[in-house]
């Protein structure tokens, strides 16, 4: 049974036809030629222009549907390097879409019957796994078995939903409900934690109120259920030792109700900076951040932590939808080298840890490799016969409807 591709365009008033696919151009010229994150592309692009609340939304879910297809799309048979604007021809050509004929020589490759026909091809063999590349469809099937991998895949190319977490510095749940009730935002309660908001027009949220007072930031269920893996108390001294911009090391300073110490560490000073931005409008005081520069940076903190969080660096495989560039620059290899990575994180900030205390390690990652195989090999080494697995949680997109995350809270003896 054919497969038809899942990513159709909804109906699109002509007038916006235009205004959808040369916004599509500049997206991909900023990727492709500029090098730049989506999200900063699409930023940009709606910066330039005026466009209604409706054009930005087409702009944007049909930007994601477009990198959704990356795969189809770079696989087909090209006669030479395709442009961003033939890539986006193809994949609305592709999508259902009709181009104006006043813009077909522009945007339509030459060769657009052959590669039509090559994606149908490719989408009539491979089905769901045409929108993954072959090195990934094999890794996945070996660890996580086809019928699996099947399923994830499905909940991969979907639009994801959008969840934020309610600020209990700021607010309860119900009062972050209320105020945005008020804005014509519909939040609805996820029973599975005390903080999680589904919101059903993200594209008001940032411009309401209660985003201007930090009534909560915007973050996964599952990345929401990873704080409180630590089980910290205000009198913790908690190091969130791969911060980031901060998105779990805010939900800590909440759970520690603005007091003890919590210090948030990074080797990138950029997305320090922007933890800083975060945190004052979350109206978190509780956080010091520091820079890794070097081991010794490490080395300081010894036995001085009742907790440590490790976010470690990952594929980004569990968030595949929200980020569908992630696999653009992957490979097996950059995948092995991470899992090194995290080898050596475990190692090495475990030491922060003091005697008793829990050490918590979590990747947004579907890989078993970059998840359980870890913990186990960490537990099998030297350092790790001081140290006892208490919980360890898998999140899987296909069953839990949320971002795919592992999370693990190891023990220290005292």
């Amino acid at each position: 049974m054919s497969m038809r591709n899942p990513l159709q365009l909804p109906r699109i008033e002509t007038e916006d036809v235009y205004v959808l696919i040369r916004a599509l151009k500049d997206i991909m010229h900023g990727i492709l030629i500029a090098e730049q994150r989506p999200d900063t592309s699409i930023r940009e692009v709606l910066r330039a222009h005026r466009y209604s609340s409706e054009q930005r939304t087409l702009i944007v879910e049909s930007a994601y549907a477009l990198l959704r297809s990356w795969e189809i799309l770079r696989s087909a048979p090209w006669q030479r390097e395709p442009k961003p604007i033939h890539i986006v021809g193809l994949w609305f050509t592709l999508a259902g879409g009709v181009i104006p004929d006043e813009l077909r020589i522009r945007y339509i490759p030459e060769e657009i019957d052959a590669l039509l026909d090559a994606c149908e091809k490719t989408l009539e063999h491979k089905g769901i796994f045409a929108f993954f590349p072959d090195w990934f469809n094999e890794r996945c099937e070996r660890e996580l078995g086809h019928d699996l991998w099947h399923d994830i895949a499905m909940s991969q190319i979907t639009e994801p939903r959008t969840f934020i977490r309610t600020n209990t510095l700021k607010c309860t749940r119900e009062e972050l409900i209320e105020s945005l009730s008020k804005q014509y935002i519909k939040g609805i309660v996820i029973p599975v934690n005390d903080t999680g908001v589904e919101i059903s027009s993200p594209d008001k949220i940032f411009a309401s109120e209660a985003f201007k007072k930090g009534m909560f930031e915007m973050q996964d269920i599952a990345s929401q259920m990873i704080a409180p893996m630590l089980k910290v108390t205000p009198q913790f001294r908690v190091i969130d030792a791969c911060a980031g911009e901060g998105g779990k090391t805010l939900h800590i300073a909440a759970l520690m109700e603005n007091k003890g110490r919590l210090i948030a560490m990074d080797i990138h000073q950029y997305k320090l900076d922007e933890l800083k931005r975060r945190t004052r409008r979350a109206g978190a005081w509780n956080i010091e951040t520091r820079l890794i520069e070097t081991s010794k940076d490490i080395k300081k903190l010894k036995a001085s932590a009742d907790a440590v969080l490790i976010d470690a660096p990952c594929s980004g495989t569990g968030v595949l939808r929200r980020n569908p560039d992630t696999l653009m620059k992957k490979s097996n290899a950059s995948i092995d080298e991470l899992m090194s990575i995290q080898d050596e994180l475990l190692s090495s900030y475990s030491s922060m840890v003091k005697p008793g205390g829990c050490l918590v390690y979590a990747s947004c990652s579907i890989l078993p490799s970059e998840g359980e195989d870890r913990i186990q090999h960490f537990l099998q080494s030297e350092k790790g016969k001081e140290w006892t697995l208490e919980e360890s949680r898998r999140w899987c997109p296909a069953r839990d409807g949320f971002d795919g995350f592992y999370c693990a809270r190891l023990r220290k003896s005292s």
